[in-house]
């Protein structure tokens, strides 16, 4: 039989006494979600209305005034650093384009930096002579890294000598007494690569030593020459070595993979100057055959210019555009890659003895600026002043120096020019000056405020 009791699907009713209450489950609410404008609010949101009643609780104490002067030193301060990202950036950004400006003015040999106004005449206490022992007889040859920390000297004796340019003392020798095997005879010329990775030497012999400048051991021994390497050049910022010969000759060198790479002939005579920058050029004088030659080596063909009559014995890159010469007639000249003939010439430019013109030992030259150095055994070395359109020279002054100055080189920013001094020619016996003295002369330059 059937009861209500037990029918399904409907509650049973609860009766409540009088003066009785049923205890009715309590339904568990949701957390309404936070909407604001219609949508649910972000965790940064809540971070920020938590920090903004913080600020509130902080500013309980503040006046109305001193709230208005706290936000605004607030707000000028975030203005202040937006604008030192701004500023940062905008100097990085000008930095990198006179950078490439620079360097892309420098391969085209558009550079010029005029500095010559701005030197000072130095001083006796801005020269110093620094002699050593083992340069027993005439330096002949001083090369100085591109970073300025070391210089190296060769000399007669068959020495060679790396000295500290900061520490100002000598940090190494080689001798032909101790090194024998690779040094033969006067050292000729020294060579160092622009990372200060590679050192290249030459002697008497026709052999080409590859040093480490920095622990100046042994690398590797090139042959190839067939007669006494007078000059030696790295190409800037490669290691691809230049060497030129009494042969008459221009050999390449690649040190990445100590291999010879290709001989250049063309000279009529020895070939006593080379010079290259970055360019896969090299130029050369040579000698008795009155003639400059700058080789393209990429095109395999060569640019000749025909010097003044004698021996032309240096040559100097002034950018790549632009060069100068010197003669055993005493004559300066200033070329154009674009001319045959000099732009412009200087005739006995360290004067004569017994009517003979003094012979241009030595250049060198401030890369990409209007100023150069020469050297001969007048007891002086003299700094000329390049000017627009380089077709006219002129002396600037000149520096106490006694004996032969047999090579020169500037530091990269020109505060410092070293100079081979000796007693003879750096070639020969022809004179000799007793009263100099053998060493490196070390000249720092100072600028006008």
């Amino acid at each position: 039989m059937s009861s209500s009791f037990f029918q399904k699907g409907k509650s049973r009713q609860v009766f409540k006494r009088k003066g009785e209450k049923t205890n009715k489950p309590k339904s568990k609410k949701q957390n309404a979600p936070n909407l604001e404008n219609g949508q649910e609010s972000s965790d940064s949101e809540l971070d920020i209305k938590k920090f903004s009643d913080a600020e509130d609780s902080e500013s309980d104490h503040e006046t109305a005034e001193e709230k208005k002067l706290r936000l605004a030193k607030k707000y000028l301060e975030e203005i202040e650093k937006e604008e030192a990202k701004r500023a940062e950036t905008k100097e990085i950004d000008d930095a990198i384009e006179k950078r490439l400006q620079k360097d892309y003015l420098e391969q085209k040999g558009k550079l010029r930096v005029n500095v010559a106004d701005s030197y000072i005449v130095p001083t006796e206490n801005d020269c110093k002579l620094i002699r050593a022992r083992e340069h027993r007889l005439t330096l002949t040859c001083v090369c100085v890294s591109l970073d300025g920390q070391y210089a190296f000297t060769g000399c007669k004796s068959g020495c060679l000598i790396k000295w500290g340019i900061k520490e100002k003392r000598k940090l190494g020798c080689l001798t032909f007494k101790t090194h024998s095997n690779y040094f033969k005879g006067s050292v000729t010329s020294v060579a160092i690569s622009s990372d200060s990775k590679f050192l290249a030497t030459s002697d008497e012999s026709s052999s080409i030593n590859i040093w480490d400048p920095h622990t100046m051991k042994h690398v590797r021994t090139f042959n190839g020459h067939k007669d006494i390497v007078t000059g030696l050049v790295f190409r800037r910022n490669t290691h691809d070595l230049y060497s030129a010969s009494k042969d008459r000759s221009i050999k390449i060198w690649s040190l990445d993979e100590m291999a010879y790479v290709e001989t250049l002939f063309g000279h009529q005579a020895p070939i006593t100057s080379i010079d290259a920058l970055t360019r896969e050029r090299a130029i050369t004088a040579g000698s008795r055959d009155t003639s400059v030659r700058i080789w393209k080596i990429i095109e395999e063909s060569q640019l000749i210019f025909n010097g003044p009559v004698g021996s032309l014995d240096e040559v100097k890159l002034l950018d790549e555009e632009h060069f100068v010469s010197g003669s055993d007639n005493g004559s300066l000249c200033v070329w154009s890659v674009l001319k045959k003939k000099p732009l412009c010439t200087v005739s006995e430019a360290h004067g004569s003895e017994n009517n003979v013109p003094r012979w241009i030992t030595s250049l060198a030259t401030l890369l990409n600026s209007d100023m150069f150095a020469s050297g001969s055994y007048d007891n002086s070395i003299r700094l000329w002043k390049v000017y627009e359109a380089f077709r006219k020279i002129t002396p600037m002054f000149s520096i106490q120096a006694n004996g032969f100055i047999n090579c020169m080189h500037f530091t990269k920013d020109g505060t410092q020019l070293y100079a081979a001094v000796g007693q003879e020619h750096k070639f020969g016996r022809w004179f000799k000056q007793n009263n100099a003295k053998n060493g490196l002369l070390i000249i720092n330059f100072t600028s006008k405020s």
